[in-house]
């Protein structure tokens, strides 16, 4: 009988043990992926200054075009259109990166009355919706690129018909 509750000691011990371990483990798991979170919040907040700057370069440059009494070259109104569908592609990507990034800031608060497996599940789920965004930020960032430098090709035209009109 003594061997028995010896046993089952043991084995409680080791338990407990493995439960701390795996506690501490996905602590730390936790804690990564909230400064991993501090990190896209940040990129957040500059992409989304950018892309307000973006809408009003592109709404100056709109403007421009509707003011050309005669524009030989159309073709500018469809990237007009072009960047225009680009931008509000990117407005709805923030607004759905701000969601996910409230939602985990939401789930830290309250991580710690998860159990074990609610933990593992929530941390897995909170990776994948990181390396979404954290993908969909660095496309962002280089279609940002592309649209200010498509706005200067844009600009360079009217400024090009312009000075042909003054002629």
């Amino acid at each position: 009988m003594r061997i028995y509750a010896l046993i089952l000691s043991l084995v409680a011990i080791s338990f407990t043990s493995c439960n701390e371990d795996n506690s501490k483990e996905l602590a730390e798991q936790q804690e990564v992926l909230d400064k991993q979170n501090d990190s896209i919040t940040s990129t957040h907040e500059m992409l989304s200054d950018k892309n307000d700057a973006l809408k009003e370069k592109h709404n100056q440059i709109a403007q421009q075009l509707r003011g050309m009494e005669e524009l030989e070259d159309s073709t500018q109104l469809e990237k007009l259109v072009n960047i225009e569908a680009k931008i509000r592609n990117h407005d709805a990507k923030l607004v759905s990166h701000e969601e996910m990034i409230e939602s985990h800031q939401k789930l830290s608060q309250d991580f710690a009355e998860l159990s074990a497996e609610a933990k593992r599940t929530q941390l897995d789920e909170m990776q994948q919706t990181h390396d979404r965004i954290l993908t969909e930020q660095s496309e962002m960032k280089a279609a940002h690129d592309d649209i200010r430098k498509q706005h200067q090709a844009i600009e360079e035209t009217i400024n090009k018909s312009s000075e042909e009109e003054n002629m």
